[in-house]
């Protein structure tokens, strides 16, 4: 897996076996005849997803590898494969994470914020320890956190949802991006809100709703398919500059969130 075109992009994206992960990698290898991918996923999602089928596709540009969120020792392992591979990485795209639990937050158990804080916030934090260096090494670092309007202090009174555990973990990753932002004046980084997408973890999270304010909620928003958001993200991410967009919080639906 030698980088022998100076040129090409070196993408890691998270959470890459399924949805938009999935549908990122995808975007990125049409848009991009160049790229190279590493597609992050648990162990056993590896060989049975169609992240295999677009490696098969994309041959030699396009590498399915284990990445566990938080995990600090398999995030050094993969960075130094990288490293050793490129000597450097030029865009990590944090997708990964966790939305199982709907609940107020005086109703939401410790282990429930506890889970949620495990892979939607120390899993981009290591991420990007892990990784630092490697990034430093590009000429144009990104690092980019797929976050939520749920994690909005500002939006709270406008989007109404018993999602406690998923809006605090979202809300604190914002906050860790930001402060990544102020220091790391090399990089451009920002927390990235999809949107509404049409997922598993979208489903999932309606079947829970027994009360009907996640459908009202579902009638006020666009919901896209991972393939449309995923265009629309690669085309704000590949052009983003720090000037411009670092340290903000972006938004695919109104370009930018309050905090």
């Amino acid at each position: 897996m030698s980088d022998s075109q100076v040129q090409s992009t070196i993408y890691l994206i998270t959470g890459a076996t399924r949805g938009l992960g999935l549908a990122l990698v995808s975007a990125i290898a049409s848009k991009d005849p160049t790229a190279i991918i590493y597609a992050g996923g648990r162990e056993t999602s590896l060989t049975t997803s169609k992240v295999v089928d677009l490696a098969t596709r994309y041959p030699g540009r396009i590498f399915p590898v284990k990445y566990i969120a938080g995990d600090e020792l398999g995030n050094r392992a993969l960075a130094e494969e990288i490293r050793g591979a490129h000597k450097r990485l030029d865009t990590i795209i944090a997708n990964a994470g966790i939305e199982n639990s709907t609940g107020k937050v005086h109703e939401t158990t410790v282990q429930n914020y506890t889970d949620h804080f495990a892979v939607n916030v120390m899993g981009p934090i290591v991420l990007f320890q892990a990784f630092r260096d490697v990034l430093k090494a590009s000429p144009h670092p990104r690092f980019v956190a797929i976050s939520s309007a749920m994690g909005s202090i500002g939006l709270i009174e406008h989007i109404p949802g018993n999602n406690a555990p998923y809006g605090v973990s979202k809300a604190a990753l914002n906050w860790a991006v930001r402060k990544i932002h102020f220091e790391n004046e090399w990089l451009v980084t920002f927390p990235q809100c999809p949107g509404l997408v049409d997922s598993d973890m979208l489903r999932e999270a309606k079947k829970r709703d027994t009360t009907g304010t996640f459908e009202q909620v579902l009638k006020n928003f666009v919901v896209r398919t991972p393939d449309e958001v995923a265009v629309i993200l690669v085309d704000t991410i590949t052009t983003s500059t720090r000037e411009e967009d670092g340290g903000q919080f972006h938004s695919v639906d109104t370009g930018r969130h309050v905090w």
